[in-house]
């Protein structure tokens, strides 16, 4: 995979790694408790209505590890795919992901385990790294890269063994697969956003072609009223560029 440093993925870099630094030294040697203010706590969102965290969590990491495998992702999945699509359609895309991820956790401490777990901060980008695999996978599903650095696996493939590590970490890890939950919601919420731009794009073109040949038609019978006029059909071209048309106290990581 190439390496770039594309427009949204310098901000993403370079955000994160400050709030990381600042989170980190402000909670351990000044006391600020910027995880409450900042990461994704149920309690805080629905009773004191820190409606930002849904956005803000994202840019939090528990350590150095989780903040680099997010940002080595990011780097040579998120790069690309901001190529292709531009830097606004990325960021609309990552964020959704990402958003979607965390209203996904919302629902399951409020509704699905209470007590403690409301007071349980979430926080890290994988909801929106998960939705750029999602896409990676989709897009350029013939690729070839190594998993776990030793065996070779199309991205399409790799895309169904994450989803299914993760579905099984959420059925049989208990409260901690809450996580692995939320990256199935960043998932989720990835393809149903490119399924829907997709099929939105796919009708616009089928209109405009079907704009452009009604004057024809309408010619070509005035011309030879008494004659039938094949057309030709074209629509299933349509589909090649559908997917790519021209962002000490508990915690969750992922």
């Amino acid at each position: 995979m190439p390496f770039r440093l594309t427009r949204s993925v310098k901000f993403l870099l370079i955000s994160c790694f400050a709030a990381f630094v600042i989170q980190q030294t402000g909670d351990q040697f000044f006391g600020t408790h910027l995880l409450t203010l900042f990461a994704l706590v149920p309690s805080g969102f629905v009773l004191e209505h820190r409606f930002w965290q849904l956005f803000t969590y994202a840019f939090l990491h528990g350590d150095v590890m989780h903040l680099f495998l997010n940002l080595f992702i990011l780097v040579f999945i998120g790069a690309e795919l901001e190529t292709l699509w531009g830097t606004s359609r990325f960021l609309k895309y990552y964020f959704t992901c990402s958003i979607s991820a965390g209203i996904l956790y919302l629902l399951l401490q409020i509704f699905l385990w209470g007590g403690d777990g409301l007071y349980t901060p979430m926080l890290g980008a994988s909801g929106g790294i998960y939705g750029l695999l999602l896409a990676y996978g989709l897009i350029f599903g013939e690729r070839v890269f190594l998993f776990m650095l030793l065996f070779p696996m199309k991205a399409k493939h790799f895309v169904w063994v994450l989803a299914l590590v993760e579905f099984m970490t959420t059925l049989f890890s208990g409260r901690a697969g809450l996580a692995s939950a939320a990256h199935l919601g960043g998932m989720f919420a990835g393809f149903v956003y490119l399924w829907t731009r997709a099929t939105w794009s796919l009708l616009k073109k089928r209109r405009a072609l079907k704009s452009s040949q009604m004057p024809e038609k309408l010619r070509e019978t005035k011309k030879n009223p008494g004659h039938l006029k094949l057309i030709v059909d074209n629509e299933r071209k349509l589909n090649k560029d559908a997917w790519s048309d021209s962002d000490q106290d508990p915690k969750t990581w992922h």
